[in-house]
Formats: C-alpha cells, structure tokens, sequence
C-alpha cells in the first residue's frame, strides 16, 4: 500500500513563519530603541545631579556670596548653547565675594552647557531657609524618532520645570526636562 504522506513544508507555512520571525525582529528592535533612550536619559540625570551637586560645593565655598543673592539665575530658559564669558576680578589677588560668585556661575554654565543638551539652569534662595536653595537642572530630552535612512535625536516632552523658568518659551517649542535639586549650605 502506498502512503500519500507529504514531506517537508509548504510555501504556505513557510510565509507564515517569515510573518512570525518579522514580527518578533520588529519588537526586538523597538525594545533595543528603548533601552538606548532610557540609557541617555540616565546619562543625563546622572550629569544633572552631579552638576547641582558642584553648583552647591561652589556656593558652600562663597557663604558670603550665596546669602548676598549672587548664586541665584532667575532667567527663563532658552535652550542657549554658547559659551558665558567667564568675568575677571577687579583685584585678581583679592576677589570680592560678589566677583567670586559670578565666576563660579560663569564656569558652571560653561560645564552645564557643555554636558547637556539644549541645557540651562534656573536657581533661586528660598525665603524661608537663608542657607537654602533650590536649582532646577533644565535640558531638552532626546527622542528616538526612525526614518529610512538614519536615527535621529530631537527634543521631546519634560515635566516639572517652574514655571518662571519656562516663561519665555513659545507654546508651540518641546518642553525641556527639569531635575529639580535642594541644596542646604
């Protein structure tokens, strides 16, 4: 007797496992997309912490300077990228603690400008506490978006930013991420 059996596979299961493995790629791809921003992002807010963290060591080391108001950046944000001119003191040997505090905030820009994307800062005393202050680290968020040829970063959304920082940001700009950071002298 003669058995009809077929061996092997027809086209019709071979496209489907193609469809299935296609679709398992897509999904591994999506997940390794993923994984790359939630990296940068750490990046980013391990860069954020450490730059509040300097900008606190620089006003511990400026008491003078910090309760004269000196350390404070109230200017909204603009996603600026220059380079701050760094002032010099009037008497090079003797700085006044006015002149001190513009250096520092001059170099921490710089760094901050530097480290982070579409960076900028907003600092202020709080009223309560004179030893006190509270700094937002402000930076624009990357966003994976694909095309046919490449991978791009862009901005997207943040939260948590003061409103008195972002006063001056058009309504229709991405809204930057904000860390926001409490530093005690």
């Amino acid at each position: 007797m003669k058995s009809n059996f077929q061996k092997g596979s027809s086209l019709l299961e071979v496209l489907i496992a193609m469809l299935v493995m296609s679709f398992a790629l897509l999904a591994l791809s999506g997940a390794t997309a993923a994984a790359l921003l939630n990296s940068k992002l750490s990046q980013f807010q391990t860069i954020g912490s450490q730059l509040a963290q300097e900008y606190g060591e620089r006003a511990r080391g400026n008491v003078a300077g910090f309760r004269a108001g000196n350390y404070n950046q109230v200017t909204a944000y603009s996603g600026a990228s220059g380079a701050v001119a760094v002032p010099p003191c009037a008497m090079p040997t003797n700085c006044t603690a006015a002149e001190l505090a513009a250096i520092d905030v001059a170099e921490w820009t710089n760094a901050l400008r530097r480290r982070l994307p579409g960076d900028g800062a907003y600092v202020t005393g709080d009223a309560t506490n004179k030893l006190a202050t509270d700094i937002w680290v402000i930076w624009n968020e990357p966003d994976l978006s694909f095309n046919a040829s490449s991978l791009s970063v862009s901005a997207s959304g943040g939260d948590r930013c003061p409103a008195p920082a972002l006063a001056g940001l058009p309504a229709a700009a991405a809204r930057p991420r904000c860390m926001y950071f409490r530093v005690s002298l």
